[in-house]
């Protein structure tokens, strides 16, 4: 089933972020994070989804090639975040806010099982079964198994918007 991108008269809602693979040019990945519109029985929800090119057109995306890595369910309409970026090391940074209203009423940004808030840091290129992707061995909470979420790079976030790495010294910065 094709899920379509959410429609809104709201402003904080709809297509949120794109990145090319590092190695855009070899393997024709790119990654979106979207969110979808809300259906019977599922709620506001963001997807961060691996995409690919037609291999004999590369100007062209294949819109059946969707892989959805993550689903995140958004508990307002606002505060989505939803800028993904590649970071020197190679892996993708995906930012998520605390899923809106006013003073994060759900307490996601400090809730450690909760992706809401967070800068969240995963490897597309392995793969931790049952999970489409890898998780970086240093991310901080590896190994927390139960208390933390492993995906977690940073919390404490409101609502990053359009994260960016220094290209000379690497330092993420974010707004």
């Amino acid at each position: 089933q094709r899920v379509m991108p959410f429609k809104s008269k709201e402003n904080e809602e709809g297509f949120l972020g794109l990145a090319f693979h590092p190695k855009f040019k070899e393997n024709g990945e790119f990654f979106v994070c979207y969110t979808v519109m809300p259906q019977a029985g599922y709620p506001h929800r963001s997807h961060v989804s691996r995409f690919r090119v037609f291999a004999d057109d590369p100007s062209r995306a294949d819109p059946n090639s969707e892989e959805v890595l993550l689903e995140i369910k958004q508990p307002y309409w606002n505060h989505n975040g939803g800028s993904v970026i590649f970071g020197p090391d190679g892996y993708l940074y995906i930012a998520l806010g605390d899923g809106g209203f006013a003073n994060d009423p759900e307490m996601n940004s400090q809730n450690l099982n909760s992706l809401l808030g967070k800068l969240l840091r995963i490897d597309v290129d392995q793969r931790d079964d049952p999970l489409p992707y890898g998780i970086p061995a240093d991310n901080p909470f590896v190994g927390h198994t139960g208390f933390a979420r492993p995906e977690i790079w940073a919390y404490g976030l409101r609502n990053v918007w359009r994260p960016a790495f220094d290209p000379h010294t690497g330092i993420l910065w974010a707004a």
